[in-house]
C-alpha cells in the first residue's frame, strides 16, 4: 500500500513566522493555490481512504486537494502539529531572541528542552508514528496496490519520516523543513515500511539520502 502524506498549504501565520502549533490558522491565497496544484497528483487516483489532521489549515488543504471528493475524510487529532505550549501564537523572532538556548534544545532534541505545556520532540514523534501505525494496521488487509491520503503538518511529518528512515531526532535539524504541500510517500507491505518519496522527489535525490545507512537502502 502507498500512504501519501501531504503537508498543509501556506497560511498567513507561516508568512509572519508566527508559531502555529495546535492553534488554528487559515490558508492564504498562495496556500489555496498550492493545495489545488498538489491536487493534480490525486485527480485520477482512486483513494482507499483519506485522513486529515483536525486543524483548520489541514481541513482546508484537504478540501482544495480533493474538491468534491471530501465526503469520506476522517479527521484525526493525533495528526495535529507539535503542541508548542505557551509559545503558541508568539512570533518565532521574539522567542528566538528571548530563549535562544531553549529553541536550540528543541531543534536538536536535547534532553533539557522544557517549555510549559509543550511536547518534546520524542513525544511528538511517538504520537505521529502511533497514528500512522494505526492506519497501516487498519488498511493492512486491503488491496496491496491501494493508495491512502494523509494530510498533516511539517514538523510532525518530519519526525515521522525520520523514524521510518532511522534518522535520529538529534540529526533532523540538519535537514531542510518540508515545504508547504510537500508530498511524501511511505510504502507499506506487511511489517515493512519504506519511505520512497520526500517533497515530490525520490529519497535518493534529496538531502535526506546522506543520512541513510546501508540498512535503509
Amino acid at each position: 500500500m502507498r500512504f501519501h502524506v501531504v503537508r498543509h498549504g501556506q497560511t498567513h501565520w507561516n508568512v509572519q513566522r508566527r508559531i502555529q502549533g495546535q492553534l488554528d490558522s487559515e490558508l492564504d491565497e498562495s496556500g489555496i493555490a498550492q493545495a489545488q496544484e498538489r491536487g493534480l497528483d490525486f485527480a485520477t487516483m482512486p483513494l482507499a481512504a483519506v485522513y486529515s489532521s483536525s486543524s483548520v489549515r489541514t481541513r482546508q488543504t484537504t478540501k482544495h486537494l480533493l474538491g468534491e471528493r471530501t465526503d469520506s475524510v476522517v479527521l484525526m487529532d493525533e495528526l495535529k502539529e507539535v503542541h508548542w505550549g505557551i509559545w503558541q501564537g508568539e512570533m518565532w523572532s521574539d522567542i528566538e531572541a528571548a530563549e535562544p538556548e531553549m529553541v536550540e534544545a528543541y531543534h536538536k532534541a536535547l534532553p533539557h528542552f522544557h517549555v510549559e505545556g509543550a511536547e518534546t520532540p520524542a513525544q511528538t514523534q511517538a504520537r505521529g508514528v502511533a497514528a500512522m501505525e494505526a492506519l497501516f494496521s487498519k488498511h493492512n488487509q486491503t488491496n496491496d496496490e491501494a493508495d491512502v491520503l494523509v494530510v498533516s503538518h511539517g514538523a510532525i511529518m518530519k519526525k515521522i519520516l525520520g523514524h521510518y528512515l532511522a534518522i535520529g531526532l538529534t540529526e533532523l535539524h540538519k535537514l531542510p523543513a518540508l515545504p508547504n504541500c510537500a508530498h511524501c510517500i511511505i510504502d507499506v507491505n506487511g511489517n515493512t515500511r519504506a519511505v520512497t518519496q520526500i517533497a515530490g522527489e525520490p529519497v535518493a535525490q534529496t538531502p535526506w539520502n546522506q543520512f541513510l545507512s546501508s540498512v535503509n537502502l
